[in-house]
């Protein structure tokens, strides 16, 4: 049983490192990272779009670099009402100049920016909307948007796309309620990087963006590598249950065929002894082996010999003392009769082998042969003790 423990053991180290990889694995998987900038996932392709295009008083935006980093600067005129620059990813393909993206399985967009000075910008989300959106008027997308802060120092902003707000001018505008605030992840159109009316005016202003991805997660993969893993445990135990019932049926009989010598009455092998106390002590403990009463002082006072004497010959004999003796012959037989007769119940087998308490009985049984005595029958049935 050892060797089995040993292998089992190394057997469940190996699961535990494969259903880990596999839910790494899964894990792994089930993360979606699509580069817009500086990379380019070949299914969300942009081209870039500035507002507003040419200067409006001295209000202007102009890109400085777009390679690597995206650098622009804009100057906000306080003469106007709310002034307005931009810089835009507009979806597009190979067709037309306009495409509306299914984003929905993405949860967020990041990016890494830098302000100089201090700003505090707009993360805007322009989509389709079925009511108003004029693809020839870039005017009617939809405006969804949140907040942020930058500095002079790069930072690492991420922004939930399902957690954007739609201005009360944009709902206004189209006449819609206020507090219809929803927008499509199925039809978005682009993204844009917009100054707030906390942007300095009358001030240049440099922005730098990159690495601006998409985010979120595809939970089917964690679902299957936990399937899989879970697949994996079910395999592995059902294989150790399988394995520990053939390990311990084969330690049972090959327990069961080393004790056979021990067997009570004509099934046990006395050899001749020409010192009578030897013989006449493994006779007694033969013949008397099922009265609960039997003890070393029962034993000495029916053979006339010492209770010293007795286990100084059951020691030099067989190595064992009398009560280890007196149990094992008890077993033994209990073993016996439990192999050769299906109905047998055991309560009547151990008061048949000298034990009163049955407990105790499948106590001493279950350390003798590791399994408790129903388990036996099971594991060692009548047709293989023949």
């Amino acid at each position: 049983m050892l060797t089995f423990y040993r292998n089992a053991l190394a057997a469940f180290l190996a699961i535990l490192v494969l259903s880990a990889l596999v839910v790494y694995v899964g894990v792994m998987k089930s993360k979606l990272n699509a580069s817009l900038f500086p990379g380019r996932d070949a299914d969300l392709l942009w081209a870039a779009a500035t507002e507003p295009p040419s200067p409006i008083g001295k209000t202007q935006l102009s890109v400085k670099n777009d390679v690597g980093t995206v650098e622009y600067d804009f100057f906000l005129d306080s003469e106007q009402l709310f002034p307005y620059a931009h810089y835009t990813l507009a979806f597009i393909d190979a067709v037309q100049p306009h495409r509306q993206v299914d984003l929905t399985k993405y949860s967020s967009i990041s990016f890494k920016v830098q302000c100089d000075p201090k700003n505090v910008l707009l993360l805007v989300l322009f989509s389709f909307d079925d009511k108003v959106t004029d693809l020839a008027n870039a005017s009617s997308r939809r405006v969804s948007s949140t907040a942020f802060t930058c500095d002079a120092n790069w930072a690492t902003v991420t922004i939930d796309l399902d957690e954007l707000d739609t201005p009360h001018w944009w709902l206004g505008r189209y006449g819609y309620d206020f507090s219809d605030t929803g927008y499509r992840l199925d039809k978005t159109m682009g993204f844009a990087w917009v100054n707030s009316l906390q942007s300095p005016l009358n001030t240049p202003s440099h922005v730098k963006l990159t690495d601006v991805k998409l985010l979120g997660n595809e939970p089917r993969y964690i679902y299957v590598s936990a399937g899989l893993s879970f697949g994996l445990w079910i395999v592995f135990c059902v294989w150790l249950f399988r394995r520990y019932v053939s390990v311990l049926t084969i330690d049972i009989r090959e327990k069961v065929k080393q004790d056979q010598p021990l067997m009570a009455y004509k099934k046990l092998s006395i050899e001749p002894q020409k010192d009578k106390e030897k013989s006449a002590v493994l006779r007694f403990m033969a013949t008397e082996y099922a009265n609960p009463e039997l003890s070393l002082e029962m034993a000495a006072a029916a053979l006339g010999v010492n209770r010293t004497k007795i286990n100084d010959i059951l020691k030099e004999e067989l190595g064992l003392t009398f009560s280890t003796y007196l149990n094992k012959l008890r077993l033994t037989e209990a073993a016996r009769l439990l192999s050769e007769n299906e109905e047998a119940n055991v309560s009547e087998i151990a008061y048949s082998v000298g034990y009163n308490n049955v407990s105790y009985f499948n106590k001493l049984f279950k350390t003798e042969y590791g399994c408790v005595p129903k388990t036996f029958k099971v594991l060692y049935p009548v047709k293989d003790s023949e």
